[in-house]
């Protein structure tokens, strides 16, 4: 449990509001803070979209910290430092939940590639224009997580 990433989404006014996207372990209401709990493994790549009065943000993070001797950092809601991989503002927001919507419908999913697929994924959203859904799939091919499945898929005679 101590290794889980506690997320914390408030039920009330706050400064912030926050929304996390992911592979939760599980998922709680605390009744008498009013507050929705997720719980999240280690290793596990989550994206937290943050909305505050004047902007929005979303990062994309994933949960090592203290215990890997990697540093981390803290962030709003969350219950322990985390390794950052990428933050986007403004209209990459939007492409971002457009990635990784599109990730998981047409691919093993948004959450389940190594750091490298971020980093350049993160090169696709600061593109002009639209999101290049040609170039997120060739990515998402060449990805060592979406080999990985391709390894036990049989091939037709």
């Amino acid at each position: 449990m101590k290794h889980h990433l506690e997320i914390t989404i408030h039920d009330r006014n706050f400064f912030y509001t926050l929304f996390s996207d992911g592979l939760h372990a599980w998922k709680t209401y605390d009744r008498q803070k009013k507050n929705t709990l997720l719980y999240y493994p280690p290793n596990a790549v989550v994206i937290l979209y943050y909305t505050y009065h004047t902007y929005r943000e979303a990062c994309v993070i994933r949960n090592v910290g203290e215990e890997t001797g990697t540093g981390g950092c803290m962030l709003p809601g969350l219950s322990k430092k985390v390794f950052v991989l990428f933050r986007v503002r403004a209209s990459r927001v939007d492409k971002l939940k457009r990635a990784a919507g599109w990730l998981n419908k047409h691919t093993s999913g948004a959450f389940a590639h190594d750091d490298g697929f971020y980093t350049r994924l993160v090169y696709l959203l600061e593109q002009r224009g639209k999101l290049n859904y040609a170039a997120l799939g060739k990515l998402a091919e060449s990805s060592p997580a979406q080999n990985q499945f391709n390894l036990f898929l049989e091939e037709k005679l």
